[in-house]
């Protein structure tokens, strides 16, 4: 109470000027029509213009609310397409869909990512708790991002496109002719195709994607295009692919889960 006193008499000045401004105010707006209708214009304005700043700034402020629901959203129309995809396909139709769908999508978040070092690797916000262990496929909205190295309970490590370790067998979008791919090491935007044979017909901007020949990838995700290509001394091209996936920019990614991998690789295991 005492402080409030205290404010009224420092600033006694000001407010007895401020409340004779708003008395003079009133009076001139019910004296005339005009002059009422100028205030009223000029407090909407006014009004208008603090309420798209304070609508701004909660709009701001819920962006990461709302790019978290649109990745769930979009790890949700990816499942929902997987699954028709697998509908369609008339071995599933003829098997009864088999037990269950095969793949699964679980959406994550990069906590962690070096992308100019030689051995390059991701950490994810989620781990075995959450269903995701070694062996597993990543990869984001753009296109391929990497696969899953280890796991704890709450946590994964990846090691992605742009490490000199990593290899994925890939193919031509149009043709169906596989590859290697394999980074070189130098920018994380390219990587290199190898073992394409030279009497396969190439163009410059065709796509590149996953071949399915292994249990850790479907058939068809999108790794890049074709920058350039030249025939060397022997039997194979060298090409060399600009990725999709923007790995400074990366934050949100799916991790993909293979209901069938166990199975798959046991089957081949024993064939070996």
């Amino acid at each position: 109470m005492r402080t409030l006193l205290r404010f009224i008499q420092k600033y006694s000045d000001f407010l007895l000027f401020l409340a004779l401004e708003i008395v003079a105010l009133i009076l001139m707006a019910q004296d005339s029509a005009f002059q009422r209708s100028k205030i009223i214009e000029v407090n909407r304005q006014v009004s208008g213009y603090l309420y798209s700043k304070f609508d701004g700034s909660r709009e701001y402020l819920s962006l990461r609310e709302s790019n978290s629901i649109l990745v769930d959203e979009n790890t949700e129309l990816r499942n929902r397409l997987q699954q028709i995809e697998e509908l369609l396909d008339s071995s599933l139709v003829l098997s009864e869909i088999r037990d269950a769908y095969q793949y699964q999508f679980v959406p994550t978040r990069v906590i962690h990512n070096s992308v100019y070092k030689q051995y390059n690797f991701l950490t994810l916000d989620h781990g075995e708790k959450d269903g995701v262990f070694r062996d597993m496929g990543v990869i984001s909205d753009q296109g391929v991002v990497g696969i899953v190295l280890e796991t704890s309970e709450n946590f994964a490590t990846v090691i992605p496109i742009i490490n000199l370790d990593f290899r994925l067998s890939v193919k031509l979008k149009s043709s169906n002719y596989a590859g290697i791919l394999q980074w070189n090491g130098k920018s994380p935007l390219y990587a290199d195709l190898n073992e394409i044979p030279f009497h396969v017909e190439l163009q410059e901007h065709d796509t590149i994607v996953t071949s399915g020949f292994s249990s850790i990838f479907p058939d068809g995700i999108e790794v890049g295009t074709i920058e350039s290509f030249t025939l060397e001394q022997g039997n194979f091209y060298e090409i060399r692919l600009r990725l999709f996936t923007d790995f400074q920019g990366l934050f949100h990614v799916n991790v993909i889960r293979n209901y069938q991998k166990e199975e798959q690789e046991n089957l081949e295991d024993q064939t070996e």
